[in-house]
């Protein structure tokens, strides 16, 4: 039966048609295709300009650092072999603040390469805000010890950068595969140079950093504008401790990587990496290569406190002489 009154048709016509609704189901999401790769795009922006930020911050706890010690830290810690090994010591050692005014080296507490082993980033906790942390901190004994398990899984914010989508706690294996010991990752590491054996030769880089190092301001003869200090490499690249070097641990390429290759190196290569023969974010990178969770580019902390992002397409000559202190080398870029 038709509606004969105008109130009859106003009521026949309430609702929507099927072919209706699915023409604003398409619209919406026509809409959606257009605006998320916006709204992802600003997001991916505000990170960037994190991550920015963080190394930033690192640069300017260098330069306090530096004026306070006359130095930049070390790369990580290494406490030497004990000079009598028939006779070793379980007593940890003591003064290491010697170490890093006066160049003396303790004795090992223990027999193994790497210990105490912490790095660059926790000889900078005063110079960030954490001095408490700092503090509670045992430096006498390794960065693996059972006294600072609590202290090394700690997150902390500067170590992170924003898009770096596996950082947090993580387990470090040994060669075998067992546990070892848990801790917190970081998405920046020191710079060691270009090429060099960082797992058999950490004492040997050419970088701003490396085992033990005292590098100075003036050690780096190719200008601070001109030398990178620290740059990415993403835990969901490789994971390592921010903390520093776990003697008996490995560095490992992060199953499900954006990358081929799956590898697994020694221990020195947690707190350091270099430029080698690979550019950056290579689909073959190692774990002692850069790798940014930024799409295409990579952000470095240069010796003079700028940060700059350069391209994975960056010329590879180019990285190789702003990795080396003294090599000589006067970059023109601007990256």
């Amino acid at each position: 039966m038709e509606p004969t009154t105008n109130r009859e048709k106003l009521q026949f016509r309430l609702g929507f048609t099927l072919i209706e609704v699915l023409v604003v189901i398409a619209i919406i999401g026509t809409l959606l295709a257009l605006i998320l790769p916006a709204v992802q795009a600003v997001r991916e922006a505000a990170r960037r300009t994190q991550c920015r930020n963080n190394l930033k911050q690192w640069g300017l706890a260098l330069h306090q650092y530096h004026e306070s010690h006359a130095t930049y830290p070390p790369g990580y810690l290494f406490a030497g072999p004990v000079p009598n090994t028939a006779a070793l010591s379980l007593e940890p050692p003591s003064a290491l603040g010697r170490f890093l005014f006066d160049g003396w080296l303790p004795p090992a507490a223990l027999p193994p390469p790497q210990d105490p082993g912490w790095n660059w980033i926790t000889m900078l906790l005063p110079q960030i805000g954490q001095t408490t942390l700092y503090r509670q901190i045992d430096l006498n004994w390794s960065v693996g010890a059972p006294v600072n398990a609590d202290k090394v899984i700690r997150p902390l914010p500067l170590v992170t950068c924003p898009s770096d989508t596996d950082a947090g706690v993580f387990t470090v294996l040994r060669k075998d595969g067992s546990a070892l010991a848990d801790a917190s990752t970081t998405s920046y590491v020191a710079v060691f140079g270009k090429f060099g054996l960082i797992n058999t030769n950490p004492d040997d880089g050419d970088g701003t950093f490396q085992r033990n190092s005292r590098i100075r301001s003036q050690d780096i003869r190719d200008g601070l504008s001109q030398t990178i200090s620290v740059g990415e490499r993403a835990a969901l690249f490789t994971k390592a401790p921010w903390a520093g070097v776990m003697t008996g641990g490995t560095v490992r390429t992060t199953p499900g990587a954006p990358v081929f290759t799956s590898t697994i190196e020694e221990s020195p290569c947690m707190t350091l990496a270099r430029i080698g023969s690979r550019t950056l974010n290579d689909r073959f990178s190692e774990p002692y290569d850069f790798f940014s969770a930024h799409s295409g580019q990579v952000f470095f902390l240069f010796a003079d406190g700028s940060v700059h992002a350069m391209g994975s397409g960056i010329n590879l000559e180019i990285l190789h002489s702003l990795a080396t202190r003294s090599g000589g080398e006067v970059v023109k870029t601007d990256y």
